[in-house]
């Protein structure tokens, strides 16, 4: 089994979420748990251009990362659809910007 964390971006999301709809927050951390359990079972295709992953529950994303060598999955963001791959482009322009 894989440990998850959250990033402070992830967390966040999940607080508000949790706050806003709590049965939607309940199926989230029911499939990050099962991507847990399940890590070596799936085929992880990377998003388009990116290093991240994305786990989906129902109009949700959970953009993560996959830390294999250590069995840790980083969640990165919890959002709907759209609002999931901008961020994602946001956090690729940083980092591109950054380097």
């Amino acid at each position: 089994m894989y440990q998850y964390e959250f990033t402070p971006k992830a967390r966040t999301a999940l607080r508000k979420m949790a706050r806003k709809n709590p049965t939607a927050t309940e199926a989230i951390l029911r499939k990050i748990m099962w991507l847990a359990e399940h890590a070596d079972d799936v085929a992880h295709r990377p998003i388009k251009g990116s290093p991240f992953f994305s786990l989906h529950s129902g109009p949700f994303r959970i953009p993560y990362l996959l830390d294999a060598a250590n069995r840790r999955i980083i969640i990165d963001d919890i959002a709907r659809h759209d609002a999931a791959y901008d961020r994602i482009q946001q956090t690729i322009n940083q980092i591109a910007f950054s380097v």
